[in-house]
């Protein structure tokens, strides 16, 4: 069952963001952990350009991410994450990996990579980060991307990251930009963001969009009533949003979660009732922009007969 559940009674077209409490995880590890850090490191290795990139002169919010995100980890994993300081001269100890690290904080030479893209890969989040007045992507590890990659977006403003921007979603993307500017230190937030895929692939950056677009096609032309529990998959992003001290800037983390449509609906009684009531609700410019238009009736028709079986037998 996926963590995060974005679907109430009716679509959304607001930002719904909440803030981010001092007791919940800014990083999160579930048991997919060491799947997710391998495929990061194996995507990371066939193409470093492609996946992690960074603009000069932002070397000091990249050290903060790191302190950050160590931090974090420490605090919420100990029996499985340690960091022993020693003034500047940090023992970094990752027990699932069964890795161990040791560098001078703030001195890039002593690490193997730069050091977000180091500490990326200690974590299932995408971590970005954003810099100046118009919170502009500077720097970033982006492995699972949805629709997007790297080479497209850096160096632009972060309501210009999913451009063209269609006006549907051009109103979330300005809301999204001023909440960036007035987003104060000390008090992150963060967002759930949902799609349905017809693959569970993590990977959905722009260099697999032909592919993907290929495999939709086919898969839509085959769904029926029947079938379609088994070959669609629920995507949820968990994103915060969180303001370094230091430096200013804001790391934009991206932890995706996937689910099965067929096991969705079996572990989570209201699912299917509350995924009818948000489809059938979304303007259909929306669900044109989620690549979701092909099978969108029939994935309806399917949900709208889960659900009454399911409220009848327990009423």
């Amino acid at each position: 069952m996926l963590p995060y559940f974005p679907f109430g009674q009716q679509f959304n077209d607001k930002m719904g963001t909440y803030p981010l409490p001092e007791s919940d995880w800014l990083i999160e590890v579930d048991q997919q952990y060491q799947n997710e850090i391998t495929l990061k490191r194996q995507l990371l290795s066939t193409l470093p350009h492609y996946y992690y990139q960074a603009l000069p002169g932002h070397e000091p919010a990249q050290w903060e991410v790191l302190e950050l995100v160590l931090q974090n980890l420490v605090r919420f994993s100990p029996d499985s994450f340690t960091l022993h300081r020693n003034g500047n001269q940090w023992l970094w100890q990752n027990r699932i990996l069964n890795e161990e690290t040791t560098f001078t904080f703030g001195d890039m030479r002593t690490l193997p990579k730069d050091p977000l893209d180091w500490v990326g890969r200690q974590v299932q989040e995408d971590l970005t980060i954003l810099a100046g007045n118009e919170a502009t992507l500077v720097a970033g590890q982006l492995c699972f991307g949805n629709g997007w990659c790297l080479d497209e977006k850096i160096g632009l403003p972060f309501w210009q990251i999913h451009r063209p921007i269609v006006p549907i979603v051009e109103p979330m993307m300005l809301a999204a930009q001023k909440l960036m500017e007035r987003l104060p230190v000390g008090r992150p937030v963060w967002r759930a963001n949902w799609s349905v895929k017809v693959t569970d692939q993590l990977d959905m950056t722009s260099r697999h969009t032909s592919m993907l677009d290929k495999l939709l096609a086919e898969q839509s032309a085959h769904m029926t009533i029947d079938s379609i529990a088994e070959q669609l998959y629920v995507r949820v992003e968990r994103q915060t949003l969180t303001r370094l001290p230091r430096s200013g800037a804001i790391l934009f983390g991206i932890h995706t979660y996937q689910n099965l449509l067929a096991r969705e609906v079996e572990e989570r009684p209201d699912a299917a009732k509350r995924m009818a009531q948000v489809f059938s609700t979304t303007p259909a410019a929306m669900i044109d922009y989620k690549g979701m238009t092909s099978f969108l009736p029939i994935l309806i028709r399917y949900l709208n007969n889960i659900h009454p079986s399911y409220y009848k037998s327990t009423s």
